[in-house]
């Protein structure tokens, strides 16, 4: 089978997946995507394609830069994006990026626990949001699953190389040397050259120079 079928297969099979295992097979078909989005993990992007009768479809997008992480965080990571999907399916999803109490609740129920810290006592609600694992929840048998039960379909044939992405590097600079921060109203952030007008795909606004911390 060819690379992108092996790779984009997979991710399909994991939706699929997680959709029986975790949401009783509630959610709808969606595009698993890979995309680089620096400072995050993944994110979901509501109605953001369509099929040829117009039909809206969402997509869900995985940080390829972050899935040197072990398998079971990025597979938490594609839950933790269900669960938006969850929500625009069931009519309460907030604003774009924001994580609520309806999300946060439908997260514990599957052993995630949000956390804006990834660790116990972080807040359970705001705009940048992660989430721990709780071992022997939902999510965490059903991953143990699919090495228990030695599901081949399930294991992502292609992972990226640490040496140019993810740990095997540092922050990017652009080619003058100068390395300028960005963020948009979702608080995701971007590097590059003085003077980019750039527009975020998820809450659709401009992203923004900020102050460059060290």
């Amino acid at each position: 089978m060819a690379i992108t079928k092996q790779q984009f297969n997979t991710l399909e099979d994991l939706f699929d997946y997680y959709n029986g295992a975790l949401f009783n097979n509630e959610l709808p078909a969606c595009l698993v995507n890979l995309s680089r989005h620096r400072g995050s993990h993944g994110f979901f992007a509501p109605e953001h394609w369509q099929d040829r009768k117009r039909k809206a479809v969402h997509e869900i997008s995985l940080n390829p830069d972050t899935m040197s992480r072990t398998d079971k965080e990025w597979h938490s990571t594609l839950v933790h994006e269900m669960v938006h999907l969850w929500e625009k399916v069931n009519g309460t999803q907030s604003r774009q990026c924001y994580h609520n109490w309806i999300w946060a609740e439908k997260m514990e129920t599957l052993g995630l626990i949000p956390s804006n810290t990834g660790k116990p006592g972080g807040k359970k609600t705001g705009q940048r949001m992660t989430h721990y694992i709780i071992q022997g929840g939902p999510f965490d048998v059903a991953f143990k699953k699919i090495k228990q039960q030695n599901f081949e379909n399930l294991k992502l044939p292609y992972k990226p190389n640490p040496l140019f992405f993810g740990r095997g590097k540092g922050k990017p600079k652009s080619l003058s040397g100068v390395k300028i921060k960005y963020t948009c109203a979702c608080d995701i952030r971007v590097w590059g050259k003085s003077g980019l007008r750039i527009k975020c795909m998820v809450c659709e606004k401009q992203f923004m120079p900020v102050k460059l911390h060290q």
